[in-house]
C-alpha cells in the first residue's frame, strides 16, 4: 500500500533485523505513515554507514545494531542517538537445504568437526564484518580442521546471502552459517541448530532513532524523526514479542 505522505524515513539495519523490519513496514499502519528507504548489511558495515551519514550530514533516522554498537554511536554523537529498545537475541547456527535428505550432525563439537570435514562447500557470512562471521572464524580456529580437510569456503556479505546461495549447491554436501532470523524467509532452507556448547552465540539487537541535526529545522525532517521513534517503539514493543519470537528473536534473559 502506497504511503499517503512524502515523509521519507531512512533505515540502516544489520541483516538480522531484516525479516522483522520488512514485516512491520508492510503493515498498513506503517505503510501509510511514510515512505521507507532501507539498507541491510553486516553489523560492522552498518555501524560504519551510520557514522558516515552523521559525519556527512546525510539522512538516517533509524538503525538496528547491537547494544554495544549503539552505545558507541551515543558516545560519539551524544545528542543525536536515542536508544529505544531491544528486539531480542538472534542465535547463530547452521543451515542446510530443505529436503536435502543427508545427515548433518552439529550438536557436539566433535560431530561438528566431522561434519565440516565431510562437506563439499561451506557458505559463510563475512568473517570480518559480520558478528556471526567473526564468531565462526574463532570457532574454526579452535576446531583446527586441517586445511586439506576443509571444504571449499564461499564468503558472502551476510548470513542471509549465504542462505540464499544454498540453492546453487543442490546435490552437494553443503551447509551455511547464519543467524536464526536470517533463515525465516528462505523456504528452501532448513535450520539445523545452533553452534554446540561451549561455542553458542546469541546476539542481541536493539533499535535507535537518530535525531535531526540541531541546525536542521525542516518540518519534514522532524516528521521523519517522529515516525522513526514511533516505529522503533513498535518494533521493540512487548506486545509484539510473540511475533518476534516466531521470526527467530529470543527474549533477552
Amino acid at each position: 500500500m502506497a504511503a499517503l505522505t512524502s515523509t521519507l524515513v531512512d533505515i540502516c539495519s544489520a541483516g538480522a533485523g531484516r525479516v522483522w523490519l520488512e514485516h512491520c513496514l508492510a503493515l498498513p499502519k506503517w505503510a501509510q505513515m511514510a515512505q521507507y528507504r532501507t539498507r541491510y548489511a553486516a553489523l560492522q558495515s552498518t555501524l560504519d554507514e551510520v557514522n558516515r551519514r552523521l559525519e556527512e550530514a546525510q539522512d538516517c533516522q533509524l538503525c538496528v545494531l547491537t547494544p554495544d554498537a549503539i552505545r558507541s554511536l551515543q558516545t560519539r554523537w551524544p545528542d543525536r542517538i536515542d536508544a529505544l529498545g531491544s528486539l531480542g537475541q538472534a542465535e547463530t547456527g547452521w543451515v542446510s537445504l530443505a529436503g536435502d535428505g543427508q545427515s548433518y550432525d552439529v550438536f557436539t563439537v566433535q560431530a561438528l568437526r566431522q561434519t565440516l570435514m565431510s562437506l563439499d562447500v561451506l557458505l559463510v557470512p563475512d568473517l570480518q564484518q559480520s558478528s556471526g562471521g567473526r564468531h565462526l572464524q574463532r570457532v574454526l580456529d579452535q576446531l583446527a580442521v586441517p586445511a586439506a580437510d576443509m571444504p571449499a569456503v564461499q564468503s558472502y556479505a551476510g548470513g542471509a546471502q549465504a542462505v540464499t546461495a544454498l540453492s546453487a549447491h543442490a546435490g552437494q554436501r553443503v551447509m551455511a552459517c547464519a543467524q536464526s532470523t536470517e533463515v525465516q524467509a528462505a523456504s528452501h532452507a532448513h535450520y539445523l541448530g545452533p553452534f554446540p556448547a561451549p561455542h553458542g552465540l546469541l546476539t542481541e539487537y536493539a533499535v535507535a532513532a537518530v535525531r535531526p541535526h540541531p541546525d536542521q529545522h525542516d518540518p519534514e525532517a522532524q516528521m521523519a524523526w517522529t515516525v522513526a521513534c514511533d516505529l522503533a517503539r513498535y518494533l521493540c514493543s512487548p506486545s509484539q514479542q510473540a511475533r518476534r519470537l516466531a521470526l527467530g528473536f529470543a527474549a533477552v534473559s
